[in-house]
């Protein structure tokens, strides 16, 4: 793996399990939000023990728990909001799936400054320079972003277990063809950081994951 040039710090929501993860700037203190959960207490008390200075936030998907945070943070620092466009209605909807989860919580629906639109873009934000792609299937606008060795992977793939739940939205065809574009496109000593659960080496994945290797061959089948 190459020299890193900025710090990750990853925050472990705890009203419903998911990670938020801040990007540092290795020399000065800004910072980007990938994925703000709904402990928005939880990350801004991490943001101002640290001393940062959030520039822009992005989410992988537009489900609650990598949105719900997005509204608090867009006022607070006045920084804008990145999402796939194909995730627009997703996110618009996410008071309903908080429901749908029995989550006794109310969010200000994320209004996005800036839409991902290709399978393939550059995104550069002050020292931040990114690739993010497009993986359909856990969501029509799941995207993976990319950052040097890094893969920010929201729900398309995890350490253990998949990225399904039969929520409305969700394509088995288009989430198995992601992945095994994943496998083909990013190198094995990439490392995953999930939207839930821990990080792990893309090759390790493969090698490891059994309910991702069964679900693949059965819809092989």
């Amino acid at each position: 793996m190459g020299l890193i040039e900025h710090a990750i710090i990853t925050i472990r929501n705890e009203v419903f399990p998911s990670n938020t993860y801040i990007l540092k700037n290795k020399n000065d203190n800004s910072c980007i939000i990938i994925d703000p959960g709904l402990d928005v207490s939880l990350i801004d008390k991490k943001i101002t023990e640290l001393d940062l200075k959030p520039v822009a936030i992005i989410s992988t998907h537009g489900h609650f728990d990598h949105v719900g945070g997005v509204s608090f943070f867009k006022m607070k620092f006045k920084i804008p909001f990145y999402l796939h466009e194909a995730d627009l209605k997703l996110s618009k909807s996410a008071n309903f799936f908080l429901k749908v989860a029995h989550i006794n919580i109310q969010i200000e629906t994320p209004v996005p400054d800036y839409f991902f639109k290709e399978q393939l873009e550059t995104l550069i934000i002050e020292d931040f320079n990114f690739a993010v792609y497009n993986f359909p299937g856990h969501s029509a606008g799941s995207c993976i972003i990319k950052y040097d060795n890094y893969l920010f992977s929201g729900d398309i793939i995890y350490k253990k277990g998949l990225g399904f739940n039969n929520f409305p939205g969700e394509n088995k065809d288009q989430l198995k063809e992601s992945i095994l574009k994943i496998f083909k496109t990013f190198a094995g000593d990439s490392l995953i950081l999930p939207g839930h659960g821990e990080a792990e080496y893309l090759e390790k994945i493969n090698a490891n994951n059994k309910d991702l290797a069964n679900f693949l061959s059965l819809n092989n089948k």
